[in-house]
């Protein structure tokens, strides 16, 4: 019987180590894009209390962050997945003070390049390729616990905001998130190195796009506009929470106290639905999220009680990290371990950019009707047409193909 090695380091205490680390990076980098969402009001009462503005620079900060991850991805494996994150720490840093510095441009500028571009892109898509091939065993806990971040970053910065606003202004808040977040990041880029994989040529083989159950063109097209469709009803009542509470009468501590929620539901929820992936395959698990995103927009179109923003709050985590995750697990549980890295940059580029447009779209929406009751059913719209994208990827499959284990 042969007996197959793993590379030196594969599945190794160090593996476990960076996945954590990375995960504190991803942490650090998407700090600076929930501000918005909890000095949405602060902000907007600077530029004519237009919501809009706020939202907007959610919005050039996400579709910036996803062209961010395709370049970020393709530099990590032409150097190390060190140096995307040594350019962060020094784009966040500067990010931070360039967008608190003027108007409405400065603002737009600051998040759409130092914050975005060149920050927040250099964490996630290129630490989930590198943590990929430092695990053979308990790969999707370990991509689970590099998905986490995000969730970890929206709980964290938003309880140090509620502190920092009252204080100083969101100004000021920006310019302390850049200092401490690019500082921790160039730090810790030191400790990252590339895989074992990724560092033995001889692991890397071409694409056999021969086993897929489709074309290859057709499986992008459809993860890519279901990433965007869903990530765009996720994000309008997650942005817009807080001024969403505001608007039924409530504090905005109260809407802060909901989107911790959320994010805390993700967490847990991540690990689940890893595991459950582990059992019934990633596209079955995305497609549950899909309609469990269904309910918790439904209630929200209808939702006065505070209690019900609580409840539907923890409805809303259950999808918000492990959705997106799930495209993750689909791609590789499709191409297989030789799957090309710009791959899931594309699909996370188009899922930014539909939490860029949702978050824009939330703001819009209000503006035009001072209610976000049509926000919600537009977002509503949204996350069917993702289940229907979804549908056809699971069901337009030969009868020969398996969606079973990943």
């Amino acid at each position: 019987m042969t007996t197959v090695l793993r590379p030196a380091g594969v599945d190794s205490p160090y593996a476990w180590r960076l996945a954590f680390v990375l995960m504190f990076c991803i942490g650090l980098g998407g700090g600076a894009i929930y501000l918005p969402v909890i000095a949405l009001k602060e902000i907007a009462a600077e530029f004519g209390d237009r919501r809009a503005v706020p939202s907007l620079a959610y919005m050039l900060g996400f579709i910036a962050m996803g062209f961010g991850g395709v370049l970020m991805g393709w530099l990590a494996d032409r150097t190390s997945p060190r140096v995307p994150l040594l350019i962060a720490g020094v784009s966040i840093l500067v990010g931070g003070w360039l967008a608190s510095s003027g108007g409405e441009l400065m603002l737009y500028l600051g998040y759409a390049i130092p914050l975005g571009l060149l920050g927040n892109s250099a964490t996630f898509t290129p630490a989930i390729n590198n943590i990929q091939g430092w695990f053979e065993r308990r790969r999707s806990t370990a991509v689970s616990i590099i998905s986490v971040g995000p969730a970890v970053s929206g709980f964290i910065w938003p309880q140090i905001y509620r502190v920092l606003l009252p204080e100083v202004g969101w100004r000021e808040t920006l310019v302390i998130y850049g200092v401490v977040a690019g500082t921790l990041l160039f730090v810790c880029a030191f400790y990252v190195r590339p895989s074992p994989v990724a560092r033995s040529k001889a692991q890397r083989a071409a694409e056999d796009l021969s086993i897929l159950p489709m074309s290859s063109p057709l499986i992008m097209t459809l993860l890519s506009a279901a990433g965007f469709c869903c990530c765009v009803a996720m994000a309008v009542p997650f942005v817009h929470m807080v001024a969403f509470c505001g608007d039924l009468g409530f504090a905005a501590a109260r809407g802060s106290e909901a989107v911790s929620l959320i994010l805390l539901t993700a967490v847990a929820s991540t690990f689940a639905m890893g595991r459950l992936a582990d059992y019934i395959g990633p596209i079955r698990v995305s497609l549950l999220c899909a309609l469990i995103q269904i309910a918790s927009l439904v209630g929200f179109v209808f939702v006065e009680s505070l209690s019900g923003v609580y409840m539907l709050s923890v409805v809303h985590g259950i999808p918000y990290i492990a959705i997106v995750q799930g495209y993750a697990l689909i791609l590789r549980y499709l191409y297989g371990p030789a799957i090309a890295g710009w791959r899931l940059g594309v699909v996370m580029l188009f899922a930014m950019g539909g939490m860029a447009v949702g978050g824009w779209l939330g703001g819009a929406i209000f503006d035009a009707t001072l209610s976000y009751r049509t926000a919600f059913q537009a977002a509503l719209a949204f996350n069917l047409l993702n289940v229907m994208l979804l549908g056809a990827l699971y069901f337009g499959r030969p009868r020969r193909f398996s969606w079973g284990r990943a």
